[in-house]
């Protein structure tokens, strides 16, 4: 079972993060004027994209708590895997874009204004902000297995990456490497695209119904041993948001009877209810065994 502290946090970690990311945007955005910093700059934009990220995955987490009804008998749970795949889109497309701005002032001829050391408390004070809204985010988002939640904590681990580069390419302009600072947008912006594109992919493969083999293979090992069944036919597990649904095609003796069948269903409810806290229904159709 979901501990109900682990509840109580997956209702207010995203106002929290949504705090520290507007509170992010503020402080980066008042320091990229006193300093200069075209660095900090690009990294208080990424501020602004995490408030706007992080509106959609609260939205997202409103219509996922909705309860099932005629029109959507398994719930609304995928609209969480179409958050994580927007967050992780927005997100590469930043990278993609920080990467274009980079290379195109690389090969800018002229003199560059070197940016204030004081752009490096911004920097700081954004990884220690972005530390914990990561840290609380992707607890919470294992714990309760959600996977807009868990999108929104890499957001802001990309952003503690960012505000790292910051420092660098600060702290390497002013000791006259001036073009340190592109090059490591340029890895860290790489890094992200990787990330990134491994969400989408989760994300795609959440939308599209596909099969939880690992989860197949623990409800085939808990229910093999029940007494009355003789051959699990098929078992299909789909992810609809942190919840799985689960179809099993169970074969018992051809003259068991009803009331017996009815137990036998019953008893594999309990049992994968038991010992699976992320299972939200469970159908079990019963056919007789060969022979």
């Amino acid at each position: 079972m979901i501990e109900e502290r682990c509840l109580i946090c997956s209702k207010k970690v995203e106002w929290i993060v949504l705090g520290i990311n507007l509170g992010l945007f503020l402080i980066k955005g008042i320091f990229t004027f006193i300093s200069n910093s075209r660095s900090l700059f690009a990294d208080t934009l990424e501020s602004l994209a995490n408030v706007v990220i992080t509106i959609i995955v609260l939205f997202s987490l409103k219509i996922a708590e909705k309860e099932c009804n005629d029109k959507f008998p398994y719930g609304h749970g995928k609209v969480e895997f179409l958050a994580s795949g927007i967050v992780n889109l927005l997100l590469l497309l930043g990278a993609v874009y920080f990467i274009f701005v980079a290379l195109r002032e690389m090969g800018s001829i002229g003199p560059e204004k070197t940016p204030k050391l004081i752009a490096i408390f911004a920097a700081v004070v954004s990884i220690l902000g972005n530390w914990v809204a990561f840290a609380y985010g992707r607890c919470v988002g294992k714990k309760v297995g959600s996977a807009a939640i868990s999108a929104n904590a890499w957001a802001s681990c990309a952003d503690i990456a960012t505000s790292v580069a910051v420092i660098v390419a600060v702290v390497g302009t002013n000791l006259g490497v001036v073009k340190l600072d592109h090059i490591v947008s340029v890895i860290i912006a790489l890094i992200i695209i990787k990330m990134t594109g491994e969400g989408i992919g989760k994300a795609i493969k959440g939308l599209m119904d596909s099969s939880s083999k690992s989860e197949e293979i623990r409800i085939r090992n808990l229910i093999k041993n029940i007494r009355g069944i003789k051959q699990i036919r098929s078992v299909r597990a789909r992810q609809v948001g942190r919840k799985v649904w689960v179809d099993l095609e169970v074969a018992i003796p051809g003259s068991c009877p009803v009331q017996e069948g009815v137990k036998i269903i019953q008893c594999i409810k309990s049992v994968l209810h038991k010992k699976m806290e992320n299972i939200a229904e469970v159908s079990v159709q019963l056919v007789p065994a060969k022979g």
